[in-house]
Parts: structure tokens; sequence; C-alpha cells
């Protein structure tokens, strides 16, 4: 009795162990199962929140992408805005296009490049040179290059818009796309220049120097005052276009904290304009140089016209 009772026992413990084992793997095999489960539905949410992302950026990339796929010479290397403005003050916005100063009373006519003095500054296309000259209470040593209208529509942007909250605009309320060709490039606040009225340059070639010339002086953010524009002369945004629209510029969200670095490190000085930048340079417009001169010569005609009216009526 006491042998059957032994062998009942241990055939009992042997299917209790062999149950516990068989709960054992089962329990092991569910932890994988629910660990694979969990890494799977982890794994998914991951790439629905990439994907998601993406899809949400995919405009702006494929815009980005568009735009790079263009290419463009710039003004300058690595064109950005200036992040501070004359006072040194932090304001990017300062630097756009559009009525974006005094609260949007005053208007800006082209974007402020930064750029330290003495920055090389590149010709964008092939043109010809067809103004240049001082305007010391204004824009400095400046001159407007004339290029063909429809080279520059071909490095337009063609989903660029303007940030509506700095009152930037995209281009003047005078601007009629359907019939006004846009073919002149100004730069503005040079130090000096490589070329001359009447030249004709080619697409990346070093045409001057920035510089802090004109109203420029005094600045803590130098720059390269850059426009674009249908007519060469206008006040205010008469004439202009956003440069915004042809050019990839920087904003101040886009940049690295290593160029924010390099222009806060220039904010901390007044930059003033070298003394005698100005000379062997016309201080007007050829254009109003050519209006003074007609104005003179019909002054001259008037007058002469009534000398001998007065001779006639003497006789």
């Amino acid at each position: 009795m006491d042998n059957e009772k032994k062998n009942v026992n241990r055939v009992l413990n042997e299917k209790k162990e062999n149950l516990e084992n068989k709960n054992s793997k089962s329990r092991k095999k569910i932890g994988i199962i629910l660990g694979i489960t969990a890494l799977l539905i982890l794994g998914i949410i991951i790439l629905g929140m990439i994907f998601g992302r993406k899809n949400i950026n995919f405009r702006n990339i494929a815009t980005e992408d568009e735009d790079d796929k263009i290419f463009r010479i710039n003004p300058v290397k690595n064109p950005q805005v200036t992040y501070y403005n004359f006072r040194g003050e932090v304001y990017p916005d300062w630097a756009k296009f559009g009525l974006t100063r005094s609260n949007g009373a005053r208007g800006h006519q082209g974007i402020d490049i930064f750029a330290l003095p003495g920055t090389d500054v590149y010709a964008v296309l092939d043109g010809k040179i067809v103004d240049m000259y001082v305007d010391k209470t204004g824009y400095g040593l400046n001159f407007y290059l004339e290029v063909n209208p429809k080279e520059l529509e071909k490095i337009k942007r063609k989903n660029y818009k303007p940030k509506e909250s700095a009152r930037e605009w995209a281009y003047s309320p005078n601007y009629d796309p359907n019939t006004m060709q846009v073919k002149y490039i100004r730069y503005c606040h040079l130090s000096e220049v490589n070329v001359k009225i009447g030249d004709t340059v080619k697409a990346g070639q070093v045409i001057a120097k920035t510089g802090t010339t004109g109203n420029a002086s005094g600045t803590h953010a130098p720059h390269l005052h850059f426009e674009i524009a249908f007519e060469m002369r206008g006040k205010g945004l008469t004439n202009r276009v956003d440069p915004e629209m042809y050019f990839k510029i920087k904003n101040g969200n886009q940049m690295s904290r290593h160029e924010i670095k390099i222009q806060t490190e220039a904010a901390r000085t007044e930059w003033f304009e070298p003394k005698g930048y100005d000379i062997g340079f016309r201080n007007k417009s050829i254009f109003l140089e050519k209006k003074d001169d007609l104005h003179k010569k019909e002054k001259i005609i008037n007058n002469s016209k009534k000398m001998n009216l007065k001779k006639v009526g003497k006789k």
C-alpha cells in the first residue's frame, strides 16, 4: 500500500510539474506576444507621427524643394535679413519690404540684407549699369542694374507669400503683372564700386563692396539695401516689388545660432560711413541731371525769346 501511495504521489507530482512547466511556457509566450504587440503599436504610432508631420508640412517642403532647384546668384553670399534694426534692437521684420516701419506708418522699398562693410556684392543676372550716384541723406553710394525681365522671371519663387503679420507686401499697389516688366535691380549703401554707368556685367561678377553710406551711417545693423523695381523712380513702395519674390533670403526664424551670434557681435558696434567715399561720383541721378539740364536749356531759350521780344518792341 505504501509503495502504491508513493507511486500515485510521484505521478501526481510529475503531472503537477508538467502542468506548471506548461503554464510557465504559456506565460512566457504570452509575454513575448504582448511585448511584440506593444512594440508594433509603438512603431505604428511613431510612424504615424512622422508621416503625419510630413503630410502637414508637405506643401512647404515641396515649395522649398522647388525653390532650391532653381539656380540663383544671390547679391551676397548666404543672404539673411538684418536680425537687428538701426538702433541695435532685435527686429528682423524691420528689414522686410512693405509697410514694416513705424507700426505700418512708413514703407520700406527693399530688403536689408546683413553684410559687414567690405563684403563682396554680386551681379545677380547679366545686365547693364544704367544709373549711379551718391545720395548722402538716403541710399548713399548706389546704382541700378537693368536686366532682361524674362531672365528675372525665370528665378521667381512661384509659391512665395509675404508675412502679413509684419505688414510685408509682395508688390506695390501700382503694379500690374500683365503690363509691367520687372527689370531693375538696385544696390545701396555701398562703400565702393567696380563698375560705371554704361558697363555691361555678367551674373556672378563682383560689382561692388557693401558699406554703411548715406543714412545707414551710424547703424548697428550693417547691410546691403537691395531693391527690385519696374521703374527706377517712385516714392514709398511705388514701382517696387518684394525682393523675396525672387530670392531666398533667410528670415529671423530661419537663421542658425551661429548666424545670429555673428549679427549680435556686429550690433555691438556703431558703423559709420568712410570718409571720401563720395569723391568722383554724381550727387544725383543721371536722369535728374538730364532733367535739370533740360530745364536750364528751356530757361535760357525762354529768356532769349523774352529779350528778342523786348528788342522788337523797342524798334
